[in-house]
């Protein structure tokens, strides 16, 4: 995949999408599939302390003994560059990384090297500067596509065109969900003009490739709270109810941005909060959770 290729992650039920022949039959077409899906973990940098975070992730990893893949939504640390804080966020999740599988999009802070060197997914880094950690996998029944929002507003054709043929390819078409994963989000919760400047370029170059290739759901963080769009067709909801759903968490210590008055979004809370999904042949299921793992909102998305 021209330098953007992950590796295959520990998990047994998590597939590359180059190196699946490795895998077993039956671990690529499990039935079902149970994940949990933090972002903006990065503690207050005023104090540095990924404590709470620990907590979170702990908690979580309670909900569901069945949830063998964790991913990230970028930003795991403030500096991706200071190797102390990746410590001391790898320390606070020590028992995710211990059981289960990884995956991480690259956010604005932690887009370096790293990535490849803590996380399971990407296995590699790309071979120079500026082409971007674009990768697949495939996970039971779903298929990710990790996305590198840092430079998609560039609308780059290499990466369209990657995508694409992502999309097309036998692991996708043979997947009951296609997911795409990116840090910055496609439909801006809070009006900030750097993000919606980016977002109409998402929207405009790449957001057509995920609707012909039939994406459900978009998971994305960035802007430091939890909100879930209505189904979405290009700029506006989707007046038959059948477009993507994108979903925004943020599991760190950062400070909420304040929401803006968009219409699209039909549920919101402040941060900090994860997900936990479960896919199965019919059905995807993304429950949200707040840091005391309270429930805040639950969608199930049925196939059309």
């Amino acid at each position: 995949m021209d330098g953007m290729g992950g590796g295959v992650a520990a998990a047994d039920n998590i597939v590359d999408g180059e190196s699946s022949a490795e895998t077993s039959e039956e671990t690529q077409e499990a039935e079902s599939l149970a994940f949990l899906f933090f972002s903006d973990t990065q503690a207050d940098p005023e104090t540095g302390d990924y404590s709470a975070l620990g907590e979170l992730l702990v908690g979580a990893l309670s909900y569901d003994d069945s949830v063998h893949l964790c991913v990230f939504g970028g930003d795991s640390v403030n500096d991706g560059g200071d190797d102390d804080e990746w410590f001391a966020f790898l320390e606070a999740a020590r028992p995710v990384f211990e059981r289960c599988g990884t995956a991480s999009v690259a956010g604005n802070h932690d887009g370096h090297a790293s990535l490849a060197q803590w996380f399971d997914c990407p296995g590699v880094k790309p071979e120079s500067i500026g082409e971007g950690w674009f990768y697949s996998l495939r996970a039971g029944p779903v298929f990710l596509v990790m996305l590198d929002s840092n430079i998609m507003g560039a609308a780059n054709q290499r990466d369209i065109d990657w995508l694409r043929n992502e999309l097309q390819s036998e692991y996708a078409l043979r997947a009951n969900w296609r997911v795409a994963v990116m840090h910055h989000p496609m439909w801006p919760a809070a009006s900030i003009p750097r993000d919606i400047m980016r977002a109409e370029t998402m929207r405009e170059f790449f957001l057509p490739v995920l609707e012909e290739y039939g994406v459900e759901l978009i998971l994305c963080g960035h802007q430091h709270v939890y909100s879930r769009s209505a189904p979405m067709r290009g700029d506006d909801a989707a007046v038959d109810g059948q477009g993507i759903v994108q979903i925004m968490a943020a599991s760190g210590d950062k400070a909420s941005y304040a929401l803006s008055e968009s219409g699209y979004i039909v549920a919101s809370a402040s941060a900090p909060c994860y997900l936990h999904l479960l896919a199965d042949g019919e059905t995807i299921t993304i429950t949200s959770f707040n840091a005391g793992h309270e429930e805040i909102d639950s969608i199930t998305i049925r196939k059309a």
